[in-house]
This record gives C-alpha cells, sequence and structure tokens, in this order.
C-alpha cells in the first residue's frame, strides 16, 4: 500500500472507531494505532486488500472486530482497592441494598471486586458491568481467570474465590450478585433499560481516552442511569471539569474525590 494510501487508510478508521466508540487516538498515539491496524489486517489476510475495502469491512461486518481491536481492556482485581473500599462503606451507609453500575467493565474484574468487598461486609447488592466489547463480556461472564490473577486479590478476600491448579473461579454467590449487558458508553438508546437504576456508577480510567464532545455524552448517559443523589465514581487519577458542572457535584469521602449526581 502506497504511503498515501497508508495514511488515508489509518485516518478514515481513526475517524470511524471514534465514531463508535468515543475513543479517539491523538497524533501522539497514532503509531500504537497504525500498529494494531497492521498487525490485524495481517492476521486476517488483509494486507493487501484496498483502502476503500477495508474500511468498508470495519464499518460492517467486522465492526466488532474493530471494537475489540480498539478498546483497551486493562483490568485487575482489586484496582485502586481503597477507593473500593471506601465506596462501598459509603454505600453501606446510604442503602441496605446497593445497586452499582461498573462501565467499562471489560472482563470483569472491577465488579466481582466490589462483590467481593460488599460481601465481606455481610452486604449483598446488585452490580450491572457494562462494556461495548462482546468479547470480553463473555469472559466476564464465567469468572473465571488464570491462576496467577491470585496475586492481586488481598488475603482477607480470597474466600471469595476457588483456586486450581489451571484457573481461578470467582465463587458462585458472588458471581450471583453480578450481571453483564453490553453498552456504548456514548450511546443514550443503550442506556434506556437503566434510568434511573443505580446508587453508584463507576467509570474508571475510561474517560482519559475522549476528547470534550464524546466525554459529555458519556457524562450524561451516566448521569440518566443514576438514581437522584447517586455517586460517579472515576479513577483517583481523573479529575472532571467544567463538561461535568451542570451534571455532577463534587464532595470527598475519606480521601478519595466522588461526584453526586445533581438533580434533572
Amino acid at each position: 500500500m502506497k504511503g498515501s494510501d497508508r495514511r488515508k487508510l489509518i485516518n478514515e478508521l481513526r475517524d470511524l472507531i471514534y465514531r463508535i466508540t468515543g475513543n479517539y487516538y491523538p497524533e501522539e498515539r497514532i503509531r500504537i494505532f497504525e500498529f494494531k491496524i497492521e498487525r490485524a489486517l495481517k492476521n486476517m489476510g488483509m494486507e493487501n486488500s484496498s483502502p476503500e475495502a477495508i474500511v468498508r469491512y470495519f464499518a460492517g461486518e467486522g465492526r466488532d472486530v474493530l471494537i475489540d481491536l480498539m478498546t483497551v481492556p486493562e483490568t485487575r482485581f482489586f484496582r485502586e482497592r481503597e477507593q473500593l473500599e471506601v465506596l462501598a462503606d459509603l454505600l453501606i451507609s446510604e442503602t441496605k441494598f446497593p445497586e452499582v453500575a461498573s462501565v467499562g467493565c471489560s472482563t470483569g474484574e472491577e465488579p466481582y471486586s466490589l462483590a467481593m468487598i460488599l460481601a465481606s461486609r455481610g452486604v449483598r447488592g446488585r452490580i450491572v458491568g457494562f462494556d461495548i466489547s462482546g468479547g470480553v463480556l463473555e469472559r466476564a461472564r464465567t469468572g473465571i481467570y488464570p491462576p496467577e490473577e491470585i496475586k492481586d486479590i488481598p488475603d482477607e478476600y480470597r474466600e471469595f474465590v476457588i483456586l486450581k491448579e489451571k484457573f481461578l473461579e470467582v465463587r458462585r454467590d458472588i458471581r450471583s450478585m453480578v450481571t453483564f449487558h453490553r453498552a456504548n458508553i456514548i450511546e443514550a438508546s443503550d442506556f434506556t433499560g437503566f434510568r434511573s437504576s443505580f446508587h453508584t456508577a463507576l467509570c474508571r480510567n475510561v474517560l482519559i481516552y475522549f476528547d470534550k464532545s464524546s466525554k459529555k455524552k458519556a457524562l450524561v448517559n451516566l448521569h440518566s442511569i443514576l438514581k437522584d443523589g447517586g455517586i460517579l465514581v472515576l479513577s483517583s487519577t481523573e479529575i472532571l471539569g467544567k463538561e461535568a458542572v451542570d451534571l455532577f457535584d463534587p464532595f470527598k469521602a475519606g480521601k478519595f474525590f466522588f461526584y453526586r449526581r445533581k438533580g434533572a
């Protein structure tokens, strides 16, 4: 493929993934994007296809392939553990049956971790994990992980998993607290059935890949699924700016900042 055609292809695919997911690849990340595309095309035997055919494929039958390729499934059990524990205690103080959304849940370690924390405090709840990738949700529903992930689970929570030689399995009673649903965070229609459903929405390390426009769409959808006074949880390193001033009020619990849903 000629250099000019290659650049045109990359630009068109970058625009396509932005329209689909809200994930924007700026110039400083474009080489990563190119590498992923080149590797995928080679694996599919499409490296010699025309740019038009490649874009047509990814916009149509290959849409899910592109989503799985370009989303970032980085997660682990008990990521930012202290923040999750502070959140759990806050929820327990506000409601007897916490209902929680984990948006951008990837392979499920985050919602299962929160379920373990609640269970350790004698509380059950309802947790729904949302992700745009059907592939990662299939893995999440199994509750089965590589055995080496046991290292991420603190000793006091290991009673909630079963460690076998070839895999780690989340205990059935913990899995029963968690369900999974495919949704695109920038598509309002994907959340129609979940309006005002949750006391808390976790959306950690997701919005960092968005520009202002797609971030605003995501925040509006997160606002819509929260109950009045519900809590939005971002990573402890993320801060909301002016784009959220009409939707959320910041507040502090322990050493962490959370965001309280404003009224409609």
